[in-house]
């Protein structure tokens, strides 16, 4: 590609290029009134400086942040090759086959690859590498060569970066094993390896490439850099530089000799026919010698070069040679590695060669763990240590999983999104994408469902446990809870549950759930803090979690029953685990390390792999039985259901939804619920969608699934709760019949109450008639408590619907000029008209017929109540009869009895205070009557609840009564527990079954003890006159009329 200005108008004018090109064989330019022959990249201008060549070798070396070129023939002017993301290049490789350079970047920390002209870089190599120093072509196997100092290994892969392996690493239990690599060269013809280190025991090493039959050639010498092969002489060459010396030994590590020394620091070290060619530090220079004397030594640059770390030939004499592996890969299916003996295949790491000897299997049982930018995994039981695999993320790498079935490894990155690739870091894709959300997510865990092909991941926004299909299809959420938050999660997809922790304000629980989120159960509420993760184990029915506060590892049955502590010393910081075999793993994100126990003891602790930085999660893979896998209900097709598939104990599929859907009649698809007012309830499945709210908890199931009876609140302080889980009346409790569905408010009973009768708090009996009767007729007064009425001490005060106060006000001031007159009239006139001579009534006004027949008795309707709003006359006391439809008075005693006369039968709260008898002759008043109040809104509806008077209150007393005129007199009230069941406002209905209450006002309440106003008929006519005796009566009843006339007496 490249960019050519044209002008499509005829141009005037020339220069030295026009003609001939100016002599150049291939690029012309004229500069400065002067032509300038140049080559295009990989040809060499001779020294006429107008004719390319194709050079016969030059020297490739690194210069810090580039890659730079020399021809060797006679002009050696350097070129820096076009490369871009060179950040510090360590190492040199090249294939002259396809004219490509390889290098390490140890800041970078990648291999690369270009072609000589620095077109198509590509990186073979991002991830496991730490201190990349020294690298090897394997040109016929076309395989790359690596050591890695930081790492401790020595590792292998083809050209394009595929089937990595380890081939040496260190060991600690073998302290001759791979320490502080180096240098590395490559005999391919022969299939060796050679490489330097520089641990403790500096050495050079030889192996066979296949990283077999390790042997140590030279040990007597100090840090050897360099390492390069005379493949005509059959010697090798290194630089020490502990002694700035060029040293050679034959490919046994024999015949040692010294070619160069009194070097001020030499580094870099290549061979080409008869010379060696190096760099050095001090002078910044190359320079060159013979390859067996040392002598004429010329020096081919100089200049402003540094950190020339490799310096190489490319030539294809450096290149040459043949082996098994040339053909074909050697028909291996990873990796041909060539041996004395032939060649070998192998397969990337941790993948098993096949017993044909050329075909690999992936592992079927490893663990995944992961760190701050990478997921690495581990194969127990073999040699080959964890490796990290190709998979690019962006960074803050957790919660790794893994789906056994299309063996993808699935994570939470950075940036609050799932992912997953395979394991060579093909298929690379985001599942669930937090900005393609309305709601900011902050993902916490997710598991995966294999069967279902569903992904559960828990939400710290949201505080939910959502299920989204592998697909990408979003299926719900299954658990939102506004004081729970779920976090750590683990799916049991074989038992068909879920476990799960959520954090409260003060306290976290670890629950069990199906994997809808129905059946939700507490497992463990003490004992915790912080427990960060949860792994379960199916075979030996065992649940594990970690608590990073407690610093302990725990277990218990997957029902949370056998709970013991696994471990719980020298664990700083835990942060995973999970279960392979017969261990439990963890990590320990401060330590740094991945450490095992037997999973059912606790004991054979043993660290598996010790300083691994920024540890984020670890997960277990284990072997699937694919005819197991395949049995499982909801295998095939997700057992038929739209949504959520659950396994039963059976064997057989049983088909949910998510919260916002509910099943349909077919039980297999979901849809969405019913619409339902406030006032209803919505079944969750079935042919009946809506019920009264009221039926919500009420024992009986009116759903046909029972979802009306789920979740009910617990049993209030006044209900009894059956062992079925409802609840009943506590007066219900051992009154002789059951009303538990299972008899269980009838077992145990110290006292059998009958039907006809209640049973108090301390299992006495009474009548039912006695129960809510404004007295208390059990010892704990447990009779008196619920009842369909209020108090009147209580500050409740009934809501009315607002009324014009025009209309009443008018009529009381209309009822007091009404009254003021008939007592200006009594006083004035009857009394007066009436009055003997000596100044008493005459016997005949006593004794005369009545107004009111005797056998006159209220309408019931004036007994049971007049419906209305709040009346004005509230706030008058008024007394009525002591039963429904019963006479106002007795007509055997007609007159009143005296304050020492009452024959009451019940303690008396009030003192004996009595009023005159009625008289035959008194008007019966019409106002016994009992005013409704409904607590909605006025009624009309009546009440048929009787009312029962007060036992026991004495009647008021008449007018200037010895009682009431006694100075010694001092009112008695009752205590508070009779107040509140004396109430002036009574509630009608049953408030017990959703019916809106209906409260009246008793205007029979005998709760006034002040003296009535005088009565028209009366001989008192001023309040100087005296009052007279009256004789004895039974009881006194009073109403709102005056009462009957008494015989008057002279006052004085």
């Amino acid at each position: 590609m490249g960019l050519k200005a044209t002008k499509v108008t005829q141009t005037y004018g020339t220069n030295g290029c026009a003609v001939d090109n100016g002599g150049c064989s291939h690029l012309c330019f004229w500069c400065q009134q002067a032509v300038r022959c140049a080559c295009p990249m990989g040809l060499e201008l001779l020294s006429d400086l107008k004719t390319c060549v194709v050079p016969e070798a030059f020297l490739l070396f690194t210069n810090r942040d580039s890659i730079r070129s020399i021809s060797l023939g006679t002009n050696s002017n350097d070129v820096a090759i076009p490369l871009t993301g060179v950040k510090e290049a360590s190492a040199l490789g090249s294939d002259v086959s396809e004219k490509r350079i390889y290098w390490t970047d140890i800041q970078a920390k990648k291999i690369s690859r270009a072609y000589l002209n620095g077109s198509s870089v590509e990186h073979v190599i991002e991830f496991g590498l730490d201190y990349p120093e020294g690298m090897a072509v394997d040109w016929i196997g076309r395989n790359i060569f690596w050591a890695d100092t930081g790492t401790n290994r020595i590792e292998v892969a083809r050209l394009d970066g595929q089937y990595r392996q380890v081939l040496v690493c260190k060991d600690l239990e073998n302290p001759r094993s791979l320490d502080n690599p180096r240098s590395l060269a490559l005999d391919p013809a022969n299939g060796y390896m050679y490489w330097t280190e520089w641990g403790g025991r500096p050495r050079i090493a030889r192996a066979y490439m296949d990283g077999t039959t390790i042997t140590t050639l030279v040990d007597k010498v100090g840090r050897a850099n360099g390492l390069t092969i005379d493949y005509v002489d059959h010697r090798i060459y290194w630089i020490d530089l502990d002694t700035c010396m060029i040293e050679s030994t034959n490919m046994q590590g024999l015949q040692r000799e010294t070619i160069v020394d009194d070097l001020p620091h030499p580094f870099g070290l290549t061979q080409y026919r008869d010379f060696i060619y190096w760099t050095d530090f001090n002078l910044r220079s190359i320079e060159r010698a013979n390859k067996r004397s040392g002598q004429n030594r010329t020096v081919i640059l100089k200049g402003q070069l540094e950190l020339m770390l490799d310096i190489l030939v490319f030539h294809s004499s450096r290149q040459d040679g043949t082996n098994e592996c040339s053909q074909n890969n050697g028909n291996c299916a990873h990796l041909c590695l060539a041996t004395p003996a032939g060649a070998r295949c192998r397969c990337a790491s941790h993948y098993s060669l096949s017993p044909d000897g050329k075909n690999c299997s992936s592992p079927s049982s490893f663990l995944l763990f992961s760190q701050k930018a990478s997921i690495s995994r581990i194969v127990i039981g073999e040699q080959s240590p964890d490796i990290i695999l190709p998979i690019y993320i962006t960074r803050n790498a957790r919660a790794v999983t893994y789906d056994p079935l299309d063996h993808l490894v699935y994570w939470l990155d950075g940036r609050q999104n799932i992912r997953r690739a395979r394991d060579d870091g093909t298929m690379a894709s985001t599942v669930v994408s937090s900005t393609a959300q309305q709601v900011d997510y902050q993902l916490h865990d997710l598991s995966l469902d294999p069967y279902s092909r569903h992904i559960y991941w828990t939400c710290e926004t949201t505080n939910t446990i959502n299920v989204q299909r592998m697909d990408g299809h979003i299926v719900g959420v299954v658990v939102k809870d506004s004081t729970d938050k779920p976090r750590a999660i683990v799916v049991n997809a074989e038992k068909g549950y879920m476990y799960f922790t959520t954090v409260q304000e003060r306290s976290t629980k670890i629950e069990r759930s199906s994997l809808d989120g129905t059946e939700r159960e507490s497992l463990f509420t003490t004992g915790l803090i912080r427990p960060v993760a949860l792994a379960l184990d199916n075979k030996l029915g065992k649940l594990f979690w970690v608590d990073a506060d407690l610093k302990r590892i725990e277990s218990s049955d997957l029902t949370g029953a056998n709970r013991i502590v696994l471990q719980d010393s020298n664990i700083l910081q835990p942060i995973g685990l999970t279960v392979l075999g017969d261990h439990l793993y963890w990590i320990d994100r401060q330590q740094q390390v991945i450490e095992r126990v037997d999973k059912v003891t606790g004991d054979g602790r043993t660290r598996i792999q010790g300083r691994i930085m920024y540890l984020t999660s670890i997960h277990a893979v284990k072997e699937m039985d694919p005819q197991e896998f395949a049995s499982h209900p909801c295998y095939r097709d997700n057992g038929g259901c739209s949504h959520i598939c659950i396994a039963k104990g059976d064997g057989t599929p049983s088909c949910s939804c998510p919260m916002h859907l509910v099943l349909l009649q077919d039980l297999l698809h979901c849809g969405d619920p019913p619409t339902c007012s406030t006032e209803q309830f919505t079944c969750s499945t079935g042919e009946i969608d809506c019920i009264p709210m009221a039926w919500r908890c009420d024992s009986y199931s009116e759903c046909d699934d029972g979802s009306d009876e789920e979740n009910c609140p617990v049993c209030s302080a006044f209900q009894f709760q059956c062992d079925g889980g409802n609840c009943i009346e506590a007066q219900k409790r051992c009154d002789g019949e059951p009303d538990c569905d299972d008899k269980s408010d009838e077992q145990d009973c110290e006292t059998i109450c009958t039907s006809a009768q209640f049973r108090c708090g301390d299992n006495q009996c009474i009548t039912k008639k006695q129960q809510c009767d404004n007295y208390s007729d059990c010892l704990d007064g447990s009779d008196e408590l619920s009842c369909d009425y209020i108090s009147t001490s209580s500050s409740f005060v009934p809501s009315y619907e607002p009324t014009n106060p025009i209309g009443p006000v008018i009529a009381i001031i209309l009822l007091v000029f009404v009254m003021g007159g008939a007592c200006f009239v009594c006083q004035r006139v009857v009394c007066r008209r009436y009055k003997g001579p000596n100044g008493s009534f005459p016997h005949e006004y006593i004794s005369g017929t009545p107004h009111v027949p005797l056998n006159f008795i209220t309408p019931s309707s004036s007994q049971h109540g007049i419906s209305c709003g709040k009346s004005i006359m509230s706030s008058v006391s008024l007394m009525g009869s002591s039963g429904s439809g019963a006479p106002l008075y007795d007509r055997n005693h007609v007159t009143g009895a005296s304050s020492s006369s009452s024959s009451s039968t019940k303690g008396a709260f009030y003192p004996q205070i009595l009023n005159p008898p009625p008289s035959p002759a008194t008007d019966r008043s019409l106002y016994n009557v009992e005013i409704f109040y409904s607590s909605n809104s006025p009624s009309t509806t009546r009440s048929y609840r009787p009312y029962h008077p007060v036992r026991g209150a004495a009647p008021p007393t008449t007018p200037c009564s010895t009682d009431v005129c006694d100075s010694d007199y001092t009112p008695h009230h009752p205590p508070a527990g009779l107040l509140s069941s004396t109430s002036r406002w009574k509630a009608s209905g049953h408030a017990g079954h959703g019916k809106p209450n209906k409260y009246y006002m008793d205007l029979n309440s005998d709760s006034d003890p002040y003296p009535p106003p005088p009565t028209p008929r009366s001989q008192y006519m001023s309040a100087e006159e005296s009052c007279p005796p009256s004789p004895s009566t039974e009881r006194s009843y009073f109403h709102l009329c005056p009462p009957p006339p008494s015989p008057c007496t002279d006052s004085s």
